[in-house]
């Protein structure tokens, strides 16, 4: 049993997970900084702001998700030297793809309807489409969130090529569940800049939003870690994930479509969502019986090559 933790231990190169995590922090703050820094006395320990992310612009904002593809980058290229061939998994099976697409707009509409019926918060839907000057049927909505889906993936892919792509696989020989845990916690923090900044939790206390925020992606991060394993290391099905999560889970919860709630708990980031996500992973792990141990991590990290253009694409 000492040899067997022993190896788990050694397989693990702390550095370089240490290293892309510094690097990953440094490009999306640096930058978050930039565009916090003439609005720094509107922050605050005890209530964060409602407007501020209106007035910096969510563009701007999500510019820094592209910190983590940066950090990778650097640490495929001069670091870890594996280079960027085999990166992106996008030659998979039309089924993750699909899974990837509807799993959140089934899983958001549960959540939803348990906020409507326990009272936590009332969905209003009038027809008028958050932020669009346009009436839709609810159906139509769910249709325009599939678009924005699309769009928002542009985005995300720049942290699910670091998250995932990178810091995943080198914390795998820990298992699924310890190395999903330590992935959550480096991706939870590093949102601090944008959640003090009120982006998610807009009027409320930054220390309860950042401790409600922690719990939820920790427990948002096993889907994805389901998900990368499942399709053989595909960052493209992951950043599907992650869109069609943002998209759906803002688009569904937003103030404008529940009005009454607090965001604390019926947000897409709330702890209503974080109790669901913990739900769903035990039924995968203790119901369903999925082992943390994972088979061919190195295929993982060094796909198999045929010299062939596709190579780039697997």
């Amino acid at each position: 049993m000492a040899s067997q933790q022993q190896l788990t231990r050694t397989n693990v190169n702390w550095r370089e997970v240490v290293l892309f995590s510094i690097l990953a922090y440094t490009a999306s703050w640096l930058w978050w900084g930039f565009k916090l820094y003439p609005y720094l006395g509107q922050l605050s320990l005890t209530e964060m702001p409602k407007d501020l992310a209106d007035k910096i612009g969510y563009l701007d904002l999500v510019l820094g998700d592209f910190g983590p593809l940066i950090a990778a980058v650097i640490m495929r290229l001069f670091v870890s030297k594996e280079g960027l061939k085999g990166s992106l998994g996008l030659l998979r099976s039309w089924k993750y793809y699909l899974i990837a697409l509807i799993a959140p707009p089934i899983f958001f509409s549960i959540v939803v309807l348990f906020d409507q019926v326990t009272g936590l918060g009332t969905f209003v839907w009038t027809g008028r489409v958050p932020q669009w000057p346009m009436e839709l049927p609810l159906w139509a909505y769910y249709l325009s969130l599939l678009i924005n889906t699309m769009f928002i993936t542009i985005f995300v892919f720049g942290e699910e090529y670091g998250w995932r792509g990178y810091l995943l696989p080198r914390l795998l020989p820990l298992g699924e569940i310890k190395a999903t845990v330590i992935v959550g916690l480096i991706w939870s923090f590093w949102h601090l800049p944008l959640i003090f900044a009120g982006m998610n939790f807009p009027g409320q206390n930054p220390l309860l939003a950042t401790l409600v925020f922690t719990f939820t992606v920790v427990f948002l991060s096993f889907p994805f870690t389901w998900c990368y394993v499942e399709t053989g290391g595909s960052v493209m099905v992951a950043a599907l994930l992650h869109g069609s999560i943002n998209a759906y889970g803002d688009g569904l919860t937003s103030r404008e479509l529940i009005p009454n709630g607090n965001p604390l708990l019926v947000s897409s980031a709330g702890l209503v969502t974080g109790i669901f996500l913990m739900l769903l992973t035990l039924v995968v792990y203790v119901v369903f019986k999925r082992s943390p141990q994972v088979k061919n991590i190195e295929n993982l990290r060094h796909p198999q090559m045929d010299g062939t253009w596709r190579d780039w694409l697997r």
